[in-house]
């Protein structure tokens, strides 16, 4: 009977696991290996004449499996605003999906590739910095990773070895095949135990990682990653802002103290030029301190918490990759479908 029991109790222990977490679910198969990730290669992008180059940011879509009413017309609006919006590079930074759920039509991969779809169409290179949701059920940050690498335009790559799912380099040049700027991946880290424990933190293994490739390049350098870092509420606090970006704190914006390491280890740098988070599903900040730009995005889609007070919308950087000014290097436009409404 003590047997049966125990075999019982730790039957259903299983059962409650698989609800929670998704831990039985398998993840789609798009034929391509996370493996992939170490020797992809990725080409150079090229600026403008002037020196300009681009960037659409997409964060916190939070998609459940991209027919659902939410999905659908978080889809209508970013087609709306790609539509209307030249980009060089498009960054999906973080929780593209939404994270552990018990919604029954639940599809993270059917999200993916609808989102994917749409961003393919274009033709544009674009890339994924995991946030903390997009690894919590129905596969690992891995797994959707090695999802997308089906997609022709889609940019990837890590280095064995280092923390994290996701980090490479973009770089971009000039006309003539000067280096005249580079984007940085990162992978900011999901939670310390699956779905229930803290924020985890950006490891010392990928701080010299990032270093080393910036220094090694000696241009400036725009960084995307998910999670905030404690310096940005002190950037929101003491720094210049930029005019036109609204800030409402209604969730905290430095609330990932694990991530002290970073600003610790990367404060001095002369080359880091942007740091650019999402997360907090507030409205946009992008605040000027200590020579560098601290950028914060706004939600994306209308799957995230927060989306009653605050329309989705992205974040168009312009990197003015020739200026000799950290402050005049960079411009940023919030957007919103309902900006292009009547063209």
């Amino acid at each position: 009977m003590y047997r049966f029991k125990k075999y019982t109790a730790l039957f259903l222990a299983l059962l409650l696991a698989v609800s929670l977490f998704g831990c039985g679910a398998k993840p789609a198969n798009s034929g391509h290996s996370y493996q992939e990730v170490y020797t992809r290669e990725t080409a150079p992008l090229t600026a403008d004449a002037d020196g300009t180059f681009r960037i659409l940011k997409i964060n916190d879509t939070h998609f459940r499996n991209g027919v659902c009413e939410n999905d659908e017309k978080t889809l209508a609006e970013l087609k709306i605003i790609l539509d209307n919006t030249p980009c060089d590079l498009i960054v999906m930074d973080g929780d593209l999906v939404e994270g552990t759920t018990s919604d029954k039509t639940y599809d993270k991969y059917q999200a993916a590739a609808k989102f994917a779809a749409l961003i393919e169409a274009y033709e544009i290179p674009w890339t994924f910095a995991p946030g903390n949701n997009d690894g919590e059920k129905d596969g690992s940050n891995e797994d959707l990773i090695a999802y997308l690498l089906q997609y022709p335009h889609f940019l990837a790559g890590n280095t064995e070895g280092i923390r994290g799912a996701m980090q490479f380099f973009i770089d971009v040049e000039s006309a003539d095949g000067t280096l005249i700027h580079t984007v940085a991946i990162l992978d900011s880290l999901s939670r310390k135990i699956k779905s229930v424990g803290p924020y985890d933190s950006i490891k010392e293994n990928q701080i010299e990682w990032l270093l080393q490739g910036v220094n090694a390049r000696k241009v400036p350098a725009s960084v995307f990653f998910h999670m905030p870092t404690p310096t940005f509420e002190a950037a929101y606090k003491d720094g210049k802002a930029y005019e036109g970006f609204p800030f409402c704190d209604e969730y905290p914006v430095g609330d990932i103290q694990g991530n002290q390491l970073f600003d610790e280890r990367t404060a001095d740098n002369p080359y880091i030029s942007l740091l650019s988070a999402g997360h907090v599903h507030s409205d946009n900040l992008a605040y000027l301190y200590n020579n560098r730009w601290y950028q914060l995005s706004s939600l994306g889609g209308y799957g995230a918490v927060g989306s009653d007070n605050h329309a989705p919308s992205c974040t168009l950087t312009v990197v003015h990759c020739l200026s000799s000014s950290t402050e005049a290097m960079y411009t940023f436009e919030k957007l919103s479908a309902s900006d292009f409404a009547g063209l």
